[in-house]
């Protein structure tokens, strides 16, 4: 058989059988003594190597070539600054590489053009050109050679900072990357995606476009587990394991990865599921829905290799984040220890404990650190089940929540516990989402020197980061960096509902923190692909002066985005340490709120808010909602109302529960704009309704 008629065979195999033709074409050249296989690599700066000190090494192209071995020719045709468009202000097809690619006549031919189309000069005016330019280009090469095989590339990133991200760039690059899948299928080439290993790693982009050898090492490693199959032994994602609880009611994904094209059989409740590697080296098989209950083992095996998944249970499952406050270990908490003593007896709960690679005290992180950061090492964890040395060690909000849930509502919970001291709510924004957005992506690359975040984190990060010698070095304070560290594993996890409690590392700017929040919920929604209800802790008290302010804004929040649900911890405060001690009842709040809007518990779990207010002769009533009758602990005096006057200033003032969900309050006199409750930064107010549901801190205008 000669390789000529093999490579023209391929066109007719799946994708995934082509990479293996590729593989048998080379050793048949090998065994006839023919010539190696020669790979045209086309495309822009990217291609060429811009910025790398040995583009001939150090480019993508000169990577792939030690990847490949002797067995490929692999060459370098990249041209810095070239268009794909033909009438783009500096066009592949006019230039010395264009022609000596096809003097080449390859036998494969990797393209990856379009970054420069993004230009102003470019695709506003000659973007309807952009399919018919890229035909053209993949029918010039088919021209020196009928048999070459072809493979187009998804765009590698564009990050904010770049100098035109913001003037068009990032949009326009947006539209190309939709068109490059429908070309490589209209044209009957395949796609290579350049862009998935690429882009949560900003690290790698000094100049947000071009990426250093490292990130060059991983276009070619993709590139070459598209020519020649990926060898793996079979795994499981890490966020799948014995004693894991999985979502009820829901096609559940097992994941992972494995050797190219091999079949993955995998044994559930009797049945047998199978599929195959990708090319790329991933698989997956979705569960059918369960209801809650098991236990139940999983057998996922592939040739001889085997993984057994046990004691696997259906229930609910929730993911806690946040920073601090969530992250407070259980054994820290006050009246924890009987909880801690008591968890082997709740065989139904199920912790992950995501265990940061390095906490953010202040100091110096050494260069290991560093690289891991990077790299996107900063979670680990498995699943177990609840012991007292596990929940000890756990965030005391979120299994104090869960306890609760697991006993009361008798069906197994997994909980997740992915938290960072002091992140803000940028670092768990994914970066599309953040990048979207014309204000965050105007400073979140300069993040480090922006205003717009908290000084504690530019801080802390500054002295972390201290012998870094990376530009764009990652941080757990980074914009972004906890959802791609963190988030984007779970991503294919179903999930009941979210608990969040942060907000510290940004009550110094309360218009940003209500944008932000805002996305953050649009984002985990989205990314999650479930619309998910979010159960989130207002900030507690403290001394420090937005907090007032802070607190209200929060409640407003809940107000505006549907599906989102506030615990109060005002009443549990510390005037001087922003971590409270009392966490039990934080937890205890959530899941009161979880019970009602989740479980259908007939219970007062939100918190009671002014809903009317009238005027009886010197007397001010004011009614509240989400109560049967309201009550102070030990029945002592209503403390926290102040009411404000024209001129703006603040008065305390006295106030009775008159019946039932009423307050009455003396009326001044003068003319009063608003009612203030629980607004000093440390509060002692003590309002609550029959459940120990605490009145949020509230601010009511007076018409």
């Amino acid at each position: 058989m000669k390789i000529k008629s093999l490579i023209r065979t391929m066109g007719n195999y799946s994708s995934k059988k082509a990479g293996l033709l590729v593989c048998l074409m080379v050793s048949i050249s090998i065994a006839f003594g023919q010539s190696r296989t020669k790979v045209a690599c086309i495309g822009n700066s990217v291609t060429f190597g811009y910025g790398l000190a040995s583009p001939v090494q150090d480019s993508y192209p000169g990577q792939l070539q030690a990847l490949l071995g002797q067995r490929f020719e692999v060459r370098n045709f990249g041209h810095s600054g070239a268009t794909l468009l033909r009438k783009g202000h500096n066009p592949y097809y006019q230039t010395e590489e264009y022609r000596k690619a096809l003097d080449f006549r390859p036998d494969i031919a990797i393209i990856h053009l379009g970054l420069n189309d993004t230009d102003p000069r470019n695709w506003p005016n000659y973007k309807h050109f952009f399919a018919s330019d890229y035909a053209t280009l993949i029918d010039s090469i088919r021209s020196v050679n009928p048999n070459v095989q072809i493979y187009i590339c998804r765009l590698t990133p564009i990050f904010s900072g770049h100098p035109r991200f913001l003037s068009g760039t990032r949009d326009w690059y947006d539209q190309i990357q939709l068109l490059i899948p429908k070309i490589a299928e209209n044209n009957q080439v395949r796609l290579i995606d350049l862009n998935s290993p690429l882009q949560y790693r900003i690290d790698l982009f000094d100049d947000y476009l071009h990426p250093d050898r490292q990130g060059a090492a991983l276009i070619a490693e993709q590139v070459a587990n598209a020519l020649v199959p990926v060898t793996q032994d079979l795994q499981v994602a890490e966020t799948i394991g014995s004693d894991m609880v999985l979502q009820r009611n829901w096609e559940n994904s097992i994941h992972g990865k494995g050797t190219a094209t091999a079949e993955i059989s995998l044994v559930f409740n009797k049945k047998h599921y199978k599929s195959n590697v990708n090319l790329d080296g991933s698989w997956e098989i979705k569960l059918p829905k369960m209801e809650a209950g098991g236990p139940y083992d999983i057998l996922v095996s592939s040739g001889r290799q085997k993984i057994m998944l046990k004691n696997i249970l259906f229930g609910d499952v929730y993911l806690a984040a946040g920073q601090s406050n969530m992250a407070f270990q259980l054994r820290g908490a006050l009246k924890s220890d009987s909880l801690i003593k008591n968890a082997g007896i709740l065989p139904n709960l199920r912790l992950f404990k995501c265990h940061n690679l390095v906490e953010t005290n202040a100091v110096a992180w050494d260069t290991v650190t560093l690289k891991k950061v990077n790299d996107l090492a900063y979670f680990s964890g498995v699943w177990r089940q609840a012991s007292g040395d596990e929940a000890a060690q756990f965030s005391a909000v979120a299994y104090s929540f869960a306890a609760q849930i697991a006993k009361e509502e008798h069906i197994p919970i997994g909980i997740i516990d992915l938290s960072v001291g002091g992140s803000n709510t940028e670092s768990w924004i994914d970066r599309k989402s953040l990048e979207s957005d014309d204000l965050l992506a105007s400073y979140i690359h300069n993040w480090q020197k922006s205003d717009f975040l908290q000084e504690f984190c530019r801080e802390r990060a500054s002295q972390n980061l201290a012998i870094s010698k990376v530009k764009n070095q990652r941080h757990p304070y980074q914009p972004a960096y906890n959802f791609e560290a963190g988030v984007s594993k779970w991503l294919r996890t179903g999930l009941k509902g979210i608990l969040w409690y942060q907000g510290e590392s940004n009550a110094h700017n309360i218009e940003l923190h209500e944008h932000l929040f805002t996305t953050l919920v649009s984002s985990w929604r989205k990314s999650f692909h479930q619309d998910l209800p979010f159960f989130f802790v207002q900030l507690s008290s403290i001394d420090r002066p937005s907090w007032g302010d802070f607190r209200n804004s929060q409640r407003l929040l809940e107000k505006s985005i549907a599906g989102t649900y506030m615990a109060v911890s005002l009443d549990v405060g510390d005037s001087l340490d922003v971590h409270p001690r009392e966490k039990m009842v934080v937890g205890r709040r959530l899941a009161n709120l979880v019970r009602k809007h989740l479980y259908g518990a007939e219970l007062n779990a939100d918190h009671p808010d002014p809903v009317r207010y009238t005027f009886q002769g010197d007397k001010l009533l004011l009614t509240f909602d989400h109560c049967t009758k309201l009550k102070t602990p030990g029945n002592v005096a209503v403390r926290g109302f102040q009411l404000v006057d024209p001129k703006g200033r603040i008065f305390d003032v006295s106030a009775n529960i008159l019946s039932g969900n009423t307050v009455q309050i003396n009326k001044p006199d003068f003319k009063v704009t608003s009612i203030l409750y629980g607004y000093e930064p440390f509060s002692r107010a003590n309002l609550q309704n029959e459940i120990g549901t605490p009145v949020s801190t509230f601010d009511l205008a007076i018409n």
